[in-house]
């Protein structure tokens, strides 16, 4: 009888080991198959893991203007001001004027060249104000800083942070 007792106390750490090494196994994948495992997903193979940061590829695209200084200090808006970048120009939307400029060079070294922007008046004053220093600003960036999520422009006394346009909540 105690052979009897001695197997009921090992049965359940038995069962429990048992069920640990299953699920440390992971999905099963059809021998020569090239499909991955179907409880697979973005972030989760070999190179990623949950809560790694996205990896920014480049800086060309859509960008929303988060913050930003200058020579004066701070650079605020509560307009949607936007940047467009392509391989060779940037262009967008200030708080009240569009604009459009030459980039040449590469992200870690570029020059921001013959910046062109429309003559719109603004009811507001301040939002006046924004457009000619966020446009002097771009205007003298150098340098631009993908940070995992967001866009760094800096030059000579700038510091200018963007968002991905996608990274906006929609409504």
């Amino acid at each position: 009888m105690p052979t009897n007792s001695v197997l009921a106390k090992f049965t359940p750490l038995l069962a429990a080991g048992l069920l640990a090494l299953t699920a440390c196994a992971g999905p099963a994948t059809p021998v020569g198959s090239d499909e991955p495992p179907i409880d697979s997903g973005p972030g989760l193979g070999d190179e990623q893991t949950p809560g790694d940061s996205m990896p920014v590829d480049g800086i060309g695209g859509t960008w929303i203007y988060a913050e930003g200084t200058d020579s004066a200090g701070d650079l605020a808006t509560t307009a949607e001001v936007t940047i467009v970048i392509t391989d060779d120009e940037i262009m967008g939307a200030g708080a009240c004027n569009s604009y459009s400029a030459t980039l040449t060079g590469e992200p870690q070294s570029f020059a921001v060249s013959d910046m062109v922007s429309t003559a719109r008046a603004c009811d507001e004053t301040a939002l006046m104000e924004f457009d000619e220093r966020y446009f002097a600003a771009l205007a003298v960036t150098t340098t631009a800083i993908p940070t995992g999520g967001s866009l760094v422009l800096q030059g000579d006394g700038v510091n200018l942070t963007f968002l991905p346009s996608s990274s906006l909540p929609l409504g």
